[in-house]
């Protein structure tokens, strides 16, 4: 076989790998152009909101705290 239908043979998983880059670019473009919507491997607003919240209330001296948001599955929403 010569180098040419070598060359042949080459460009198709070639161009199918370099498709298939191009498709897992976009997937992951679209799942991570919004990070407040609430998903698992999202911002964890309401946990940062929480932790903003007692240290606030710490620092102005209170006494009674809000109980710091615990993960649910192993997901912090």
């Amino acid at each position: 076989m010569s180098i040419e239908s070598w060359g042949l043979w080459l460009a198709i998983p070639v161009a199918a790998l370099v498709g298939w880059v191009y498709v897992m670019m976009e997937i992951v473009g679209d799942y991570s152009e919004n990070p407040f919507q609430g998903m698992a491997n999202d911002i964890p607003m309401l946990s940062l909101c929480r932790v903003i919240e007692i240290d606030l209330r710490e620092m102005l001296g209170e006494k009674e705290l809000p109980q710091a948001v615990q993960s649910k599955n192993g997901v912090l929403m």
